[in-house]
């Protein structure tokens, strides 16, 4: 395809922050829905961080020749309820999470060493385009009825928990991404995510202005208790910029005492990430197979699919250490660079 940006160019800086805003927008609701599920304290805050320290150290492991963005993985749901579940202190299921992503990174970190001896050949076979298609679309799918559920949600009124005008603004966001990044001037075909979700936003912001005046519930679709909240102590620099509630400051807090107890936990952990980690690596083969195609180059060759295992794999544990989630290539943003015709890493890394 035609890109805008290719890979080793950079755009003048002042746009390039508007493009690296847009890839945050495109990655940011699934980054930050794994600890919301996975809950017991994990921070969306936290989780952004994780994923932003995780794409740097993939890029820097890619020589800044792959250009996509990594975020928490759904996939390792489960097994981060697992850490959890078998750790005997809230500690201990912290440390539990970076345990296990260093066992799920292990393993990319062992198939790359294979493929850097012997070459990528073996993995086509081992995984034609015939299983790695469906593996990506069961874990797509499998969150399809989440994100129907969030849309119809309505959160700004408990009399009516389902919105049908929630809908139409998710419509109208769809549809004008569509035609702007279809129709659109070369500029607006590299900003259609924004364009689409102020439009969606604008929608709901005047149904709900109108529901407010009119006292109609069903039209209060944005909630301003979350902007209420923030200022309510006033507003100060801690208003904007915080420290997140990293992962390893909780961990680190007993869980080694508590680990120390139960050795056997670091089993437990092992169980639940490590079979995960090969279903996560069908994902990582099937977005740098989509990737390469975008760009025009194949990454399994250059810089290589045992750069691109060991810069996820990396990546994933230096994410759970701050955020607790797993990382893993996000297709998001695949599509974002796809879409846009934007493939410039340094909009990767400025994201």
């Amino acid at each position: 395809m035609q890109l805008i940006y290719k890979v080793n160019e950079r755009p003048k800086f002042r746009q390039n922050l508007v493009y690296a805003f847009q890839q945050v927008l495109a990655i940011m609701a699934a980054t930050i829905a794994v600890p919301a599920i996975v809950g017991n304290g994990l921070t969306a805050a936290a989780a952004m961080f994780g994923a932003g320290v995780g794409t740097l150290v993939y890029l820097l492991f890619t020589k800044f020749r792959s250009p996509v963005f990594l975020g928490s993985s759904f996939a390792f749901i489960g097994s981060m309820s697992a850490a959890f579940a078998g750790g005997v202190s809230m500690a201990l299921g912290y440390l539990g999470l970076i345990i296990g992503a260093v066992f799920a990174g292990l393993v990319y970190v062992v198939i790359a060493l294979i493929v850097k001896k012997v070459g990528v050949k073996w993995i086509t076979k081992l995984m034609p385009a015939v299983v790695i298609g469906p593996t990506v679309a069961i874990i797509g799918l499998s969150l399809a009825g989440n994100a129907i559920t969030q849309l119809t949600t309505n959160t700004s009124s408990a009399a009516n928990p389902v919105s049908y005008l929630a809908v139409l603004c998710g419509l109208v966001t769809l549809f004008v991404t569509m035609l702007v990044s279809t129709y659109g001037s070369k500029q607006l075909k590299l900003i259609p995510f924004i364009i689409g979700i102020l439009c969606g936003y604008a929608l709901a912001l005047v149904l709900t202005l109108i529901g407010t005046a009119a006292d109609v519930e069903a039209m209060k679709i944005i909630s301003f208790a979350p902007f209420k909240a923030l200022v309510d102590g006033g507003v100060s620099v801690k208003t904007f910029i915080a420290l997140p509630d990293f992962t390893f400051l909780t961990a680190f807090d007993g869980g080694f005492k508590a680990l120390a107890d139960n050795p056997s936990y670091v089993g437990t952990v092992a169980v639940a990430y490590v079979p995960v980690a090969f279903v996560v690596f069908a994902e990582h083969l099937a977005d740098h197979k989509n990737l390469s195609s975008v760009i025009g180059s194949d990454l399994l060759e250059e810089p290589g699919l045992h750069r691109t295992l060991l810069g996820d794999g990396v990546g994933s544990m230096a994410g759970a250490f701050f955020g607790g989630c797993p990382n893993t290539t996000y297709g998001e943003s695949v599509g974002c660079v796809a879409i846009t015709g934007n493939a410039s890493t340094s909009t990767i890394g400025l994201a």
